[in-house]
């Protein structure tokens, strides 16, 4: 019995009626629709999840089960956009657990794959086929969301899995490359399948949960919320960063190129040996929602000063300011405002100031506004260029002219004409060559012109070479 006001865990397999065709199987269950069945509290086609042999951890199962029917409808809604939650346990003629009523996979989380051969199915849409190269997805006729699409659907992943760690209290255990699906339109969206395997925090399980292949925590087998954390991060990894061998990818590096040093840095942290330091889903959802302008807080400033103890006045007054959560950054004095991209989170603005005092500083969102002021400023007039006259006193040279004394210095030599030599050309014989003769004057004797300084005497009368 089920007590009043309480949504039942469990049906019998009778009351679902005749199945509809098969949507799909596994090594453990078969999906059939359920054509004729209806639950009040969950609107939509339904499926039938029909489990070979019964269900070896019914217990856990019904606490599933339970843990839906306990929120209230608004947060059973939120739940339900986002995770195929078990709606009903469906149980044979001995009570045993044989199956679950779970909501149909929305139409909008379903995509037609058009393969090589050009032959047409459509599938869930997994995450997988995000991490396929954005050429090869064209050609198979795939999603292929943008740069700004692909932050949004990590913010979406953190988002669903922050609500099962937080609101359910649960680790979703196998998170992997198919049990999670994508939506871009209308809108972005990730929604998770195969919600019977989750953990619930603080119990004991016989039934046995592996990590998929490429998915496996440093720490193994075990599952917990570190390691969905631990997934979470490589989801982010391999969704930012598309191509040829992202499927396997656990080097943060490779985002680089697409993440801040905070995106950075936290990416480290989630596919760290250490479990205790990998960021929470929350944590992830903050930054990435930070990332994309839609914050969760309002701003906070956290600096805002001035680069210099004080200006000169005509030159402008420089802030250093950082803020979290804000879109715009305004700082305003004397009667003027200058804006900045709050979304940088930290940088610098100069404003003139036209006397000393404060400068406000303010960081905007759509959720609020946090103001700061800095100062006073002091700003400084500099010294004026002023020109004065300067008398200057008159320099009286003293008479020096007794302190030369006087030399009497001898006449410079002077050279004596020296006549020009008479050139004769004389007619040669026949047959010889042609001489010149130059008659050179005779030389002066010193003692003729000693009267008149030194002269030169030269001896010229040597016949001039052969022409």
């Amino acid at each position: 019995m089920t007590p009043s006001g309480m949504t039942p865990v469990s049906v019998a397999e009778s009351d679902l009626g005749t199945p509809g065709r098969e949507l799909g199987k596994g090594g453990e269950a078969a999906v059939y629709e359920l054509p004729h069945y209806t639950l009040p509290d969950r609107r939509g086609p339904l499926v039938y999840k029909k489990y070979r042999k019964p269900h070896e951890d019914a217990q856990r199962l019904r606490r599933i089960v339970r843990l839906r029917g306990q929120l209230a409808p608004p947060r059973r809604a939120e739940l339900d956009q986002i995770a195929a939650w078990p709606c009903r346990l469906v149980e044979d003629v001995n009570g045993d657990v044989i199956g679950l009523v779970l909501p149909r996979i929305p139409d909008e989380y379903m995509t037609t794959v058009v393969s090589p051969t050009g032959t047409r199915s459509t599938n869930p849409c997994e995450v997988q086929y995000l991490f396929v190269d954005p050429s090869r997805a064209k050609r198979l006729a795939l999603p292929t969301p943008t740069a700004d699409e692909r932050l949004t659907l990590c913010r979406d992943f953190a988002g669903a899995l922050a609500f099962l760690h937080d609101e359910l209290d649960v680790a979703f255990g196998d998170i992997n490359h198919a049990n999670e699906l994508f939506k871009v339109h209308p809108k972005t969206g990730v929604y998770f399948i195969d919600c019977d395997g989750v953990r619930l925090r603080g119990t004991i399980t016989t039934h046995q949960q592996l990590n998929t292949p490429d998915w496996v925590p440093p720490e193994g087998n075990a599952l917990s919320p570190e390691t969905d954390r631990y997934k979470l991060g490589l989801f982010v990894l391999r969704c930012l960063t598309p191509g040829a061998s992202t499927s396997g990818r656990i080097d943060p590096s490779a985002a680089a190129s697409v993440l801040d040093q905070t995106g950075l840095d936290l990416l480290r942290q989630a596919v760290d040996d250490v479990p205790a330091a990998r960021p929470t889903a929350v944590r992830w959802r903050r930054y990435l929602n930070a990332v994309l302008g839609q914050f969760e807080d309002p701003p906070r400033i956290t600096r805002a000063e001035v680069t210099r103890p004080f200006v000169l006045l005509g030159q402008p007054v420089e802030i250093a300011w950082a803020a979290d959560h804000t879109t715009r950054i305004e700082v305003s004095a004397g009667g003027r405002t200058v804006t900045a991209d709050g979304g940088l989170g930290h940088g610098t603005v100069a404003i003139d100031l036209p006397a000393s005092g404060f400068v406000q500083v303010r960081a905007t969102s759509t959720l609020g506004a946090d103001v700061v002021q800095v100062g006073p400023v002091p700003v400084i007039e500099p010294p004026k260029q002023v020109t004065m006259p300067i008398l200057m006193p008159p320099v009286v040279f003293p008479q020096l002219d007794h302190l030369i004394p006087v030399v009497d210095l001898p006449e410079p030599p002077r050279l004596a004409g020296v006549p020009a030599p008479e050139v004769t050309v004389a007619s040669p014989p026949p047959g010889d060559p042609l001489r010149l003769h130059v008659a050179m004057a005779p030389p002066i004797a010193l003692d003729e012109v000693i009267g008149a300084g030194p002269v030169f005497s030269f001896d010229r009368s040597t016949p001039a070479e052969e022409a």
